[in-house]
């Protein structure tokens, strides 16, 4: 476990010119192990509270193709409109602030709810999504609850999760990581721009194949704080456009595959 990736060189399209790098070219890729103990060194953990596994998924689905503070904008409409009115009505366990009754939310009209989460973007998409999940909560398990989760090894709760409209392998294991603190290693944007830069995967590898390779990969106990560095690093240094590549404490050994 833990091991550095075999290598692989970058593919480029017929008559495709090179793109030189600013970083330095190496001709392997870091073992975990390194990455992880270089980020710890240079970042901090970030904290992430844990939160009610169907709190967890809403949050995640506002999160897909926005910021934060857009994700977090639209949370705090939704409960505004829909608060919670009783301890224990929404999905059970911590919430983020202000809770929201699940029920109220599911009552809404389509209309409504789309105006919602608008400021999250994709409103015509991901309102119909948490619909879509209350409704089938509802009629499935009799409440709208995620909490059965806990029941469930890791691929038959990602296998279950995915089977719900809108949700992908990175929302259900924000899911598995966040909420039930399973050794799952989600990839983001952020994740898999680094793993391939890091030659973890192929230059084009999917995010779902990311995963797969990060699971054999990293130790099951460091999967989190791995996630969790990957997300900084890609926020403050290891950038899409402009990676900081001067700063970076990867570039002695950073092979920069698609930089």
């Amino acid at each position: 476990m833990g091991a550095g990736v075999a290598p692989v060189p970058a593919v480029r399209s017929k008559g495709e010119k090179p793109h030189v790098s600013s970083c330095p070219q190496t001709t392997r890729s870091p073992a975990t192990e390194l990455v992880l103990r270089r980020l710890s060194e240079r970042f901090p953990v970030p904290d992430k509270p844990r939160l009610a596994p169907l709190d967890e998924l809403v949050l995640t689905i506002l999160s897909q193709s926005t910021t934060d503070e857009n994700r977090d904008r639209a949370w705090r409409t939704l409960a505004a409109r829909y608060p919670a009115e009783e301890a224990g009505e929404g999905a059970g366990g911590a919430s983020p602030p202000g809770p929201i009754s699940w029920e109220a939310v599911l009552r809404a009209t389509p209309a409504e709810l789309e105006d919602a989460v608008r400021v999250a973007g994709l409103a015509n998409q991901k309102a119909p999504a948490i619909h879509a999940a209350l409704e089938r909560l509802r009629a499935e398990v009799g409440r709208i609850t995620l909490d059965h989760l806990e029941e469930m090894g890791d691929e038959e709760a990602i296998a279950y999760l995915t089977t719900f409209r809108g949700v992908g392998v990175k929302t259900a294991a924000c899911v598995l990581c966040f909420s039930l603190r399973r050794p799952v290693l989600p990839v983001d944007t952020h994740v898999l721009r680094i793993a391939r830069r890091l030659a973890w995967v192929p230059p084009r590898a999917s995010a779902d194949l990311t995963y797969a390779t990060l699971l054999r990969t990293v130790p099951p106990s460091e999967r989190f704080r791995m996630h969790m560095l990957l997300i900084t690093f890609g926020r403050s240094l290891c950038l899409a456009r402009a990676p900081r590549c001067g700063e970076c404490p990867l570039e002695p050994e950073c092979p920069a595959i698609g930089v």
